[in-house]
């Protein structure tokens, strides 16, 4: 006995959905300026004030050229105001953190 001819799958049956690619991650520069800043606080938290401090404010100085450098879609969780905004306040935070560093007396230094 033979077996019975199957049918031929239709054209509809026989394409089969192709699968949807997973949406491509993008980098986003927000978690470059959170290490920078973390290092910045672990540098700190070995009794470094000034180098952890000059760390930290490289970070938000970095976050201020990123901002200013970057497309907004691009800029991704740094873009929380105008570009003019953005910059300013992340430029003049670095320059803050930056001067109050180099002038804060520390316990033991000459």
């Amino acid at each position: 006995m033979s077996e019975p001819d199957s049918p031929e799958p239709t054209q509809a049956e026989s394409t089969q959905p192709e699968l949807a690619r997973p949406p491509r991650r993008r980098f986003d520069p927000l978690l470059a300026v959170v290490v920078l800043v973390a290092a910045g606080i672990a540098v700190i938290t070995v009794h470094q004030l000034r180098l952890g401090l000059y760390v930290v404010a490289a970070g938000l100085g970095a976050a201020a050229v990123l901002r200013l450098l970057l497309r907004p879609r691009a800029a991704g969780s740094l873009l929380v105001r105008s570009r003019q905004t953005d910059v300013v306040v992340l430029a003049g935070l670095a320059v803050a953190i930056a001067v109050l560093a180099a002038l804060t007396p520390l316990a033991g230094a000459s």
